[in-house]
């Protein structure tokens, strides 16, 4: 925008006139008012101009339809000259080549209004302020440079807006750091532990162990020998032998005896077999005789027999009866001794002057019970002094030196055993704070960083429990104590105690290594913890 000595003109001369469109209205008020288009330099007067363009004579601006060009629109007012930047598009151009209406595009809403102040204080015939004409105009400048300015100035915009992200990282951080992290007083790499004592009172004797090395089930790690012991297996060497012969006597017994009920049962079966066919016999010798007493019945009748004869019969019959009855009672007898011996109790006198079977087989089960006793007695005196490898383990400490003179009880290894696929050997312990322990849970994955190693992994929370230094002793659910945390804590010191099950790349920790670990909680939590929802 350009402009003089700041005035008002009057504008009272001129005519009206519209764009013409394809229906016939114009989509401009077009006015005659005095306008020159300045073009690169040179000004062209306009015939007629509008908000929405302008149109020139033949033969002034070479031009053809669809080009586009910038300039200035100016007014010559008695007042100065005021102009403003426009954009155009040549419209109608003549056949010879030259521009003949122009329309306006991409026109800054400032200045679009600055052109409209001008139509609308022709239209009404009212007088033109000047400063009011060029205010809108100075606006539309001022506007433009704003833009140019923010586009010129994009990157020192950038340049915040990345500070202002940067400090609300940071400060989003340092509350993370506050309120979500939990940070570990002490934590380290931590193994099971068996401990391998003395079984009694003696010298000690190790094999050529150190720590670290691996050892197999069943292998032998030390002996302690004892006089004491020696004495007390002699003993019962002793008392074995004697058992041992009460048991071969009981055992002749109980054969003898099984003989002897044997062969009585033998002549049992015989008697009874004998019994048996006795009394056959007599049934039939029975069955005779009292067909002939029915024959004597009928013969006194006839009067051919006598009474007597026929009363000599009947009681003939009456002895051959109570001599069945005596051959039942017989069997009875028999049959029953039969059931004794079969139950195992077999009567006196199938045993003569020995004892019963059952008897002597009682006493004989006694002595076998008393026996395995004395053999389990013998046999851990005999392994009283050796300590075996319980299982395939890691030494972790030797706690006594060969040669020294222990106690039974007295610790003399330590012993981890090795991982199996069912079984992880080795875990983080970690000593947490007691104001985080309600946002602590199962299954929480958590950060640790090992000493040896600047990397950092990720773990499962296994198991949480309640530690106290004055009650430092940890097993796991086999029943071994875990190894790991220091042993120099502040006695009356309490924390959350947290099993950190490692992480599946982590194959190098060190036993007892020193470790980091941050639990990360969710603002969910923090939430749910607040509001005890």
């Amino acid at each position: 925008m350009s402009g003089g000595i700041m005035g008002v003109a009057a504008i009272s001369t001129g005519s009206i006139h519209t764009f013409q469109s394809r229906s016939g209205a114009r989509k401009f008020p077009r006015i005659e008012f005095s306008a020159q288009i300045e073009i690169d330099g040179i000004l062209y007067p306009t015939k007629e101009w509008s908000v929405g363009g302008f149109s020139i004579g033949d033969e002034k601006y070479a031009g053809k339809k669809g080009d586009k060009h910038h300039g200035h629109l100016c007014f010559e007012l008695p007042v100065g000259r005021f102009s403003t930047p426009v954009q155009f598009e040549v419209m109608r151009a003549s056949e010879n080549g030259y521009a003949l209406g122009c329309q306006f595009y991409s026109l800054n809403s400032g200045h679009q209004k600055t052109l409209q102040s001008i139509v609308d204080t022709y239209l009404t015939g009212e007088t033109i302020s000047l400063e009011s004409v060029t205010s809108y105009g100075v606006k539309a400048q001022l506007h433009e440079e704003e833009v140019k300015r923010m586009q010129q100035n994009w990157w020192r915009f950038a340049i915040v807006a990345l500070v202002s992200v940067a400090l609300v990282i940071t400060a989003a951080l340092m509350i993370q750091s506050r309120i979500l992290s939990i940070a570990s007083a002490h934590a380290a790499v931590s193994q099971p532990v068996l401990t391998q004592r003395s079984y009694n009172n003696g010298v000690l004797r190790l094999g050529d162990y150190k720590p670290g090395q691996l050892v197999e089930k069943g292998e032998l790690l030390f002996t302690v020998f004892t006089e004491e012991g020696t004495d007390l297996l002699a003993k019962d060497t002793q008392v074995l032998s004697g058992i041992n012969s009460e048991i071969n006597y009981l055992q002749t017994l109980l054969r003898q005896s099984k003989e002897s009920v044997a062969r009585y049962n033998s002549r049992l079966f015989t008697e009874l077999q004998v019994m048996t066919d006795k009394r056959k016999l007599l049934e039939q010798e029975l069955s005779t005789r009292e067909r002939i007493l029915s024959l004597y019945a009928n013969g006194v009748k006839r009067g051919t027999v006598d009474t007597i004869s026929r009363e000599l019969e009947r009681i003939e019959v009456f002895e051959i009866k109570r001599a069945l009855l005596s051959m039942d009672t017989q069997i009875e007898e028999i049959e029953s001794q039969l059931d004794q011996i079969l139950i195992g109790v077999p009567p006196r006198e199938a045993q003569g002057s020995l004892n019963s079977p059952f008897e002597v087989q009682s006493k004989l089960d006694m002595l076998v019970i008393k026996k395995d006793r004395v053999l389990e007695e013998i046999e851990r005196l005999k392994t009283r002094g050796l300590a075996y490898a319980p299982c395939n383990c890691y030494i972790v400490t030797i706690n006594a030196s060969d040669g020294q003179v222990v106690q039974t009880g007295t610790s003399i290894f330590e012993l981890s055993p090795v991982a199996q696929q069912n079984r992880t050997a080795r875990s983080i312990l970690a000593l947490m704070p007691l104001e985080g322990a309600e946002l602590l849970h199962i299954g929480m994955p958590v950060e640790y960083r090992l000493a040896s190693r600047d990397e950092k992994l990720v773990g499962t929370i296994d198991h949480i429990q309640y530690y106290s230094a004055s009650n430092s002793d940890i097993y796991n659910e086999e029943g071994e104590s875990l190894s790991g945390l220091p042993k120099t804590l502040p006695r009356l010191q309490q924390y959350t105690l947290i099993k950190v099950l490692p992480s599946d790349s982590d194959r190098d920790s060190i036993v007892n290594e020193p470790a980091t670990v941050i639990a990360t909680v969710s603002w969910k939590d923090i939430f749910k913890h607040w509001f005890n929802l």
